[in-house]
């Protein structure tokens, strides 16, 4: 049979400094380059500096299309749930750009008054030729609203997901109409040149997602081997190919999957539970929230499933060469109990504890499996139940107490914690691991809201999504005062 690849032989993306400056290059750049042969004209600086900001605005929404795009290739290294939450706070950062961009044509010498500029302000808004870049800037303010508030909520998640593409196209496309019928910047050649290849690359990452991705999701193979229940809320699925070699992965990465012959943007995200060395199986613990993920039990055996990925970073490679500490919550131990078979399987000698916590002690469905995989290791585990304490189950929370009892022996500067579960869960597991004295740095987690987060990792990641937009606005509004002064 041939044999998967290792996921040590694929390229897995490019270092967090390398992507800011691309980021940063492809939405500041058409300014910059415009500057060069004198496109960015305005009969004042605030106008000026008004034409570079709503073309750096088109830009960075151009470029969400690149970060919403799942290419693992290019930001593999960083991962796509610290992708995702760059993505949504670039959102929002490109939309304050479109605000600097309308407040900017407000400001006229001799006509600064609060009235005069509420008037100006009303009369942009009802002239004709301004109605697609009204238009766009709306649906930048729905996108932005309904994905931060009712995404998988008052939406359902796949109907949400297809508007969400549909309006986030319409944008684009009424902004590059207004930027070239208005914005006398589009009048250079270079500036014009740069914000058409950035659209270019948006054009092609759509197609990637809706037509190549599609193709490629099942070219692995893969087909439903088994499908049951493990509990009352978590089920098992097992998938099996036959061309092994066109998949490989790093213990604890997830997949999307879809069901059949569906387009994948009906897919789901699902963590995989079995090691690298259990290929040609792929092994998922799915726990039922409602929505597609209720019916795994009930697929039958040869259904074609799509496979999208690997993604993710909260694999060993993100760990030192000291103890583990792993930290789950609920389904989170799916991710966990692939590493736990992955250190098993190259018989790592690493310290290892588990803190593990779920509903009930039915819900436990991996603790066998984790424990006999674990047997003559250096390892400890903790497993905890709200519902009971039966089944050696202590009832309850993890807490402080819990951390110390099985850090207690181990030197907590070297540890590398790996945490997963519900975002309330994260919250207080990091809070937990900082006070017991593991470094923030050495703390691993996905999850994707890390634009909303609020232990101390999601600051830290949080900050540097700021410092990159700060970046796109220093550099827009620095190239277009220059201009300025040399005009």
């Amino acid at each position: 049979m041939p044999q998967p690849r290792s996921a040590g032989d694929r390229f897995i993306g490019l270092p967090a400094p390398v992507l800011a400056v691309i980021y940063v290059a492809l939405t500041a750049g058409p300014v910059l380059l415009a500057s060069f042969t004198g496109g960015p004209r305005g009969s004042t600086v605030f106008s000026l500096l008004a034409r570079a900001g709503g073309v750096a605005a088109l830009s960075m929404f151009l470029m969400q299309f690149v970060t919403s795009g799942r290419f693992e290739t290019i930001s593999g290294r960083i991962g796509l749930d610290r992708t995702m939450g760059f993505h949504r706070l670039a959102a929002v950062g490109a939309l304050g750009m479109v605000g600097l961009h309308v407040i900017l044509f407000l400001f006229r010498a001799g006509e600064s008054g609060v009235t005069a500029m509420a008037s100006r302000l009303l009369t942009y808004f009802l002239r004709p030729d301004l109605l697609t870049g009204v238009i766009a800037t709306l649906l930048a303010v729905i996108l932005i609203v309904t994905g931060k508030y009712m995404r998988g909520r008052v939406l359902p998640y796949q109907g949400w997901r297809v508007g969400h593409g549909a309006m986030a196209v319409a944008l684009v496309l009424l902004g590059l109409h207004h930027a070239f019928t208005n914005a006398r910047f589009m009048a250079d050649p270079l500036g014009a040149a740069a914000l058409l290849f950035i659209a270019l690359v948006a054009l092609a990452s759509l197609l990637v997602v809706y037509v190549f991705r599609p193709v490629h999701a099942f070219r692995s193979g893969f087909t439903v081997t088994s499908a049951r229940s493990l509990s009352p809320s978590i089920a098992e699925l097992v998938l099996t190919t036959d061309t092994p070699e066109r998949f490989s992965f790093a213990a604890g990465q997830f997949v999307w999957l879809t069901i059949g012959r569906r387009h994948t943007f009906t897919d789901n995200p699902f963590s995989i539970a079995s090691a690298p060395s259990d290929l040609p199986q792929l092994r998922f613990l799915i726990r039922n929230a409602g929505d597609m993920s209720g019916s795994v039990s009930s697929l039958a055996p040869g259904t074609r499933m799509g496979v999208d990925g690997p993604h993710g970073s909260f694999t060993l490679r993100e760990a030192g060469n000291g103890p583990i500490a792993l930290l789950a919550g609920g389904i989170g131990i799916a991710p966990v109990l692939s590493l736990v078979r992955a250190l098993a399987a190259t018989d790592d000698r690493r310290p290892v504890r588990l803190i593990a916590g779920a509903r009930s002690a039915a819900d436990h469905v991996a603790r066998k499996e984790i424990e006999d995989a674990m047997a003559g290791h250096d390892f400890r585990a903790i497993f905890l139940a709200d519902m009971d304490d039966d089944s050696g189950c202590e009832k309850g929370t993890c807490d402080a107490g819990h951390l110390n009892r099985i850090l207690e022996d181990l030197d907590r500067g070297a540890v590398t914690a790996f945490v997963c579960g519900p975002p309330a869960m994260m919250e207080s597991a990091i809070g937990l691991l900082v006070q017991a004295g593991v470094p923030a740095a050495h703390i691993v987690m996905e999850r994707f809201d890390f634009d909303g987060g609020n232990d101390v990792v999601c600051r830290i990641v949080r900050r540097r999504f700021i410092s990159v937009i700060a970046l796109v606005y220093g550099a827009t509004l620095a190239v277009a005062l220059v201009a300025a002064l040399i005009r």
